[in-house]
Formats: structure tokens, sequence, C-alpha cells
């Protein structure tokens, strides 16, 4: 048989030794790996590994044993690696038992010998791991030449708490590698606890789960087989596809599948929920066809929507992993569900090349969040597109902005306002300026090219300079290189007869940009698009009828916001980072509430508590923070109250509707009354054991200006005040 026929007889031989019938004979321990015959010829690996403009693939063919009663895990990986890769990163809470590297013969025989690898603590060990540098090839074999496959027998044990884990819109914090538990078991990629080869090395799976009756192991790629022995359930996943990495969650599911067309679409549930099973496979289906006809063919084999025990909301390839409470959200299926199927596109079969930052979370947003928007009508996209600049104003201050090209996942408001709002709104800009139609022409272009490999930035800036006959350079340095936002002034307009004279100007470090101007005239408004690529410029329209002159009024343009057009929202407490709480004159057991929603709130053990009943003054000659007011007394509310919003005894008036206190908690934002570029947030609640669980409810609602939660259950209203106005926009004298 040809050298790349045996290579992966070899493997089958070697898998067939961890066969399903023979596998509830293996310990959950340390397996030995029974040395053969010492053989004389190396493996070689399909295709030529010595140059390679992506990443070689790492093929994994891996038995597991879990045990959540111990949380301990058993693997016996069976590896063939690309011949130029020499090392491995492993976690080292595990404990390696036995290695070997296995050759093949002359006669196509398989043979081993032990091996034994060097330690090494350079840059490239990743925290919490071990290094192991692979010996050189015996005698006589270049290393660049063949595939060298090694089996791997080791265990450990992982159980992290899953407390502190918090994931939502605003805030990502106390995420988790890995835990194997009587809850659920999850081992993220970045656990390390397959061999680790290098972040940028793709990788394929095989896998034979092991797991006691009633766990249910979920992964990306195909099941293929699954049956019970000797009371253990044994689960094979096939994941043949390249992918930068593999997690492997494990419950108490209830399965249910349906197909669809090559498909298998599933929902991996908690419980016996069908009515929320069906749900979320009837938005499967639409998902996959809407972005089968935008971006190209499905990529996979499968798609499971899996529930979690804890917080979480994660794309990985062929599945999206979600806390059930984020799951049972009314507006998640209709929402960032999509977003979630978005990357099977977008991060999980065009992979990201971080060299030049992480393009796949903005381009998903733009595919999904804004898109659905788009879908719903104009008003709600020139909506979502304000939020995203308010964002950007509220949680980018204090020296944490950073360029686009060095972004690589969010862990805060301010990294979810660069590197998902900034990137989703230079898509936007790139789409306007070359068309909606070559837009997406290049964006197929590069998945078609890309699928299975890496792209970065400027691969996406080529296909739409390609698509459009357009040079974007100066679009791509601007954008991704540099941080902050143009701003904008509009420093003249006037108009004479026919025509409309207006001077634009914009700060420094200069920006090229092609900028909206929206005319009112007496038989509708105008759009005209002007260049500013200089300080300052003039420009002449000729607009018959012109009223009015708005530039830029529907958030085109990745700018900052003056404050005038920005009105008070949560988002602007949330991006904080020095809250003051104001605690009212209330008995120790309040007080004691107050202090738990203030630690919660802030994710601060040691939060600024003032116990005046009144909020601080500022008088103006320092910087002031944001302050968090609970149940002021009437003289502070009355002053700490906008005009659209009066507490009269226990009711609530918010722009003319009346809302009772013992039914509602309020939560409300406001400019303070001394300093206006300051917002603070103020709460009234009457039934003071529940302050404390609507610190984390709060967080899900950062764009707008006042939230009501009900008492009971029930779905928080909310809204949001008028903005001041604009200094971007001038109404003629008649």
């Amino acid at each position: 048989m040809s050298k790349a026929v045996s290579t992966w007889f070899a493997l089958a031989m070697i898998f067939s030794w961890y066969s399903v019938a023979n596998l509830s004979q293996v310990g959950a321990q340390s397996v030995p790996l029974q040395p053969l015959n010492s053989g004389s010829k190396r493996i070689v690996a399909k295709g030529d590994q010595s140059s390679r403009s992506q990443p070689s693939t790492v093929s994994h063919r891996a038995w597991i044993s879990l045990d959540p009663v111990t949380h301990q895990i058993s693997i016996i990986d069976t590896v063939l690696v690309p011949a130029h890769l020499d090392s491995f990163n492993l976690n080292s809470t595990l404990q390696l038992d036995e290695s070997e590297e296995l050759y093949e013969t002359n006669h196509g025989e398989l043979t081993s010998a032990v091996v034994t690898f060097g330690v090494h603590q350079d840059s490239s060990v990743q925290t919490g791991c071990t290094g192991f540098i692979l010996p050189a090839p015996p005698g006589g074999i270049s290393p660049r030449s063949a595939a060298r496959m090694l089996r791997l027998a080791y265990h450990g044990t992982f159980y992290e708490s899953v407390e502190e884990v918090a994931f939502s819109r605003e805030k990502v914090g106390g995420e988790i590698r890995a835990t194997i538990s009587e809850e659920g078991i999850y081992l993220a990629n970045s656990a390390n606890w397959l061999p680790n080869f290098g972040n940028d090395v793709l990788v394929s799976h095989h896998l034979i789960v092991q797991t006691p009756l009633g766990i249910e192991p979920v992964t990306q790629g195909k099941r293929t087989r699954q049956e019970e022995i000797d009371g253990r359930l044994i689960t094979v996943w096939a994941a043949d596809l390249p992918s930068d990495g593999l997690n492997l969650v494990a419950g108490r599911y209830v399965v249910t599948e349906e197909k669809i067309g090559h498909v298998t679409i599933a929902t991996y549930l908690l419980g016996d929920d069908k009515k929320l099973s069906d749900l979320y496979l009837e938005r499967t289906k639409a998902y996959l066809t809407m972005y089968e006809e935008m971006i190209g063919p499905y990529p996979y084999g499968k798609f499971a929507t899996v529930e979690n025990w804890f917080p979480t909301g994660y794309g990985m390839p062929s599945y999206t992993l979600l806390g059930g409470m984020v799951l049972r959200l009314p507006f998640i299926p209709y929402t960032s569900f999509g977003h979630e199927i978005c990357h099977n596109w977008w991060g999980n079969s065009v992979f990201v090349d971080l060299a030049e930052g992480n393009w796949c979370e903005g381009l998903t947003v733009y595919c999904a969040d804004y898109h659905y928007k788009e879908l719903e009508s104009p008003v709600a996209a020139r909506e979502y597109r304000r939020n995203l600049l308010k964002d950007y104003a509220a949680y980018v201050r204090n020296g944490n902005d950073f360029p686009l090209n060095e972004f690589e996942s969010r862990h805060s408001g301010a990294t979810r306002a660069v590197g998902y709002g900034k990137s989703m709104m230079v898509f936007h800009m790139v789409d306007r300026m070359i068309g909606r139609e070559k837009f997406l022409a290049a964006l197929q272009r590069v998945y078609e090219e890309k699928k299975f490999r890496h792209a970065s930035w400027s691969d996406f800036f080529q296909a739409f300079s390609q698509e459009s006959d357009r040079d974007l350079s100066s679009q791509q340095i601007q954008w991704l290189e540099r941080i902050g936002a143009p701003e904008l002034a509009l420093d003249k307009a006037k108009r004479r007869g026919d025509e409309v004279r207006l001077e634009l100007s914009q700060d420094e470090p200069l920006y090229d940009l092609e900028i909206p101007v929206v005319v009112a005239t007496e038989a509708g408004p105008v759009e005209y698009i002007i260049r500013l690529n200089q300080i300052r410029a003039e420009f002449e329209l000729t607009v018959p009828g012109a009223t009015a002159i708005a530039i830029d009024p529907d958030y085109h343009l990745f700018r900052s916001l003056d404050p005038v057009e920005i009105e008070p929202t949560i988002s602007q407490v949330l991006g904080e980072e020095s809250l003051q709480f104001v605690l009212p004159s209330v008995s120790d057991a309040e007080v004691a509430a107050v202090r738990e929603f203030a630690v919660a709130f802030a994710e601060n053990e040691d939060p600024s508590l003032h116990d005046a009943g009144q909020p601080l003054r500022f008088d103006g000659t320092g910087a002031g923070h944001s302050s968090v007011l609970i149940n002021p007394a009437d003289e502070v509310l009355k002053e700490w109250s906008p005009p659209q919003l009066t507490v009269v005894g226990g009711y609530v008036f918010i722009e003319g509707k009346r809302y009772s206190l013992e039914e509602y908690n309020l939560v409300y934002t406001v400019a303070n009354p001394q300093v206006s570029t300051i917002t603070d947030m103020v709460l009234v609640c009457r039934q003071m054991e529940q302050l404390p669980s609507l610190a984390s409810r709060i967080g899900h609602y950062g764009k707008y200006s006042w939230l009501l939660f009900p008492s009971g259950r029930g779905r928080a209203l909310r809204g949001n005040w008028s903005p001041p106005g604009s200094p971007l926009a001038v109404t003629f004298a008649d």
C-alpha cells in the first residue's frame, strides 16, 4: 500500500485496540501501552509538510474516561504530529503515565519505542501547563520528511467552582477552563487537556468517551456510535474537519434530533422541555437557511443547542453552549442564538489570524445582531448603530482604549465596545462605501478561499478592494491601527436661495471620511456623501427648498458622539471604575442588603459606601465619579430626578404613565445636578430583600435610561430619555 494510505491504516489499527467492544476492560487510571517490536520506518504524513502557508493539522484519536464523582479524567491519546512540530503543552495538573512513539516497519506493521520528553519553561509554555519537548528522531530520519505518531497515557483531576462565573452583555468574569462534577462536565480547549502543539496549529479529533450512564457527552463533529457496556455509556465522536481546538461538555441531557437535508439539528437540554426544544430547532432551521444564502454552504453535518448549568454564551464548531437562564430569555432565540450559529462560518470554520487582531466578533455582529435590526426596520438599525457609539463613549475612557488590530477577546465593557462595536461599524462603513452586493460578494470570496484556514483583516480588505476596484488601504490603516474615533464639528451652515454652504472640521489625527449629510427639504430629506480628509473644509450643495441640515444624523460613521447627543444611560454607570454607593439612613439589616448589592454590582469586595444619606457634592475643582443612590430621601430624590420622571408617595410617573412602587423596583439614570457630565443612578426598592438580586439583572440593560423590575416574576419595563440635541444639526430660519 502507499505510504499515505498506510498512515491512516496504521491509525485505524491503533484505534481498533481501543474498540468499543474492549473499552469496558480498560482501567480508569493508567493503561499499559504494550510496547511492540522495534521497527525501522517512520510513518509519512499526507502531503508535503515542509512548506506551509497555513498551519498543518494534528490528528488526535483519544480514549477518554470521565468520573464525575472523583472529578477524574483518564486519557489515552494517539496523536499524528506533522514532523516540523517538536513540542507541546499539557495541563500541569495532568500526570503523564506512559508515552511511546510508533513506527511502521517495511512490512507495514506497527512497532513502538518508549519516548522520554524533555521539559522546558520558556515563553511558549502556557500558564498552568508543562512544556514537553520531543526528542530528535532516531538515526538518519529527516525531521521534516515524515510525521510522528505518539501515544500518550495520562490522568488527572479537574474541579473548578462555577460559583463566580459571570456572563452578560456588559460583563464577563470568573470564567473557568475545566471542571468534572456531578452537576456537569466542561473541558475547554484552553485547559490543554489534550496535548496542544501550538495555538496556530489546526487539529482534528476522533474520540471515544466513557461516562456513567445518564451522562451524555457532546462536542463538535458527528456522533457516530453510542452504546451501554458494563454499566457505562460509550460514545464515539468524529470531528474530522480541521479546527483550532476542541471543547467537551457532558451532562444529564435530554436529546432531541431532527434531520434537515444533510444536517442533523439537535437540542441537549437539562430537562424535558419540548416547547423550548421545538423553538430552538425551528430557529436553527431559519438561521442555517439565512446564512447559507448570505455567506455560503453550512460547513458541518450537525448543529446542536446545548444547555449549560453555569452562565456561558459560546459558539463552537457545530454547536452552541448557552447557560440555562440565558437559553430561556424570550429574546435570545431571535438575537444572540443566531449570533452563535453565525460563528460556524466566522471564527469556527474561517479561523482568526490574531496577528492582525480578532475580526470575527465584529463581522458576526454585522451578519447577526445588526442584520436582524436591518430586517426589522431602518429605525431599529439606526438605533443599534447609535447604541454602539453610546457604548464606546460610556466604556472607553481613562486610557483603556486600544487599536482593533490588538483585540483578541472581550472581558469588559471597553473590550466589547472596541472589539465588537467598533469592529462592526468598520464592516458597516465598508458596506456603504462599496455597496451591499459587492460587500457580500467579498464575504463569500473570503469564506470560499479561507474555509478551514486562518484569515486576517487584510484578507477581508483585499477582497473588498478586489470586488469594488477601490484602494481601501487607507481605510484599513486608520480604523485598525489607531485608537480613538474622529470628532466632527459643524462650524458653519447657511442657506442662500437654493445654495447650502457648510464648513466641517475634525480633530487630529486626520481621518479620510465619507460623511453622510442629510438636508431636509419641503419635498423630503435628501442625503449627500461628502469627503473630509483635512482639518477643515467648506462645501456647497444645491438643494432647493432646504429647511435644515444634519451631519451623520443616522450614525453611519464610527465617531465620538458629542455629550449632548447622549442621554444618561445605565452603561455610563457600569463603565465607571470608581462608583460611589450612597446608602439611606436605615436599619443594619437594610444596610447589609445595600452592601451585598454594591459588592455584586461593582464586582468589588470593598465598594465605596457613603452612609450619610446624601450624595457627594462636587465643588467643580476636581474630577467626580458616578454615584448610585439607593432609596434617597424625598428632597434628594426630587433634586436627582429628570424632567420625565416624578415620584409621588407610592407611585412613579414616567412620561405620563403611573406605576406602583409596591409592584415595581425602580432604576433610573440622571445627569448629576451639579456636574452635568457625570451620570448617576437612582434605585427605589421598597422590598429591600429584593435589592441584592437586582445587581446581576441591571447589567443586561446597559443601553437604557430607566428600568422597572416587577416585584414578582415578569419582564422588566425599560426606556430611554430623549438626548438633549446635536451640535451637528442646524435648522434654517425662514
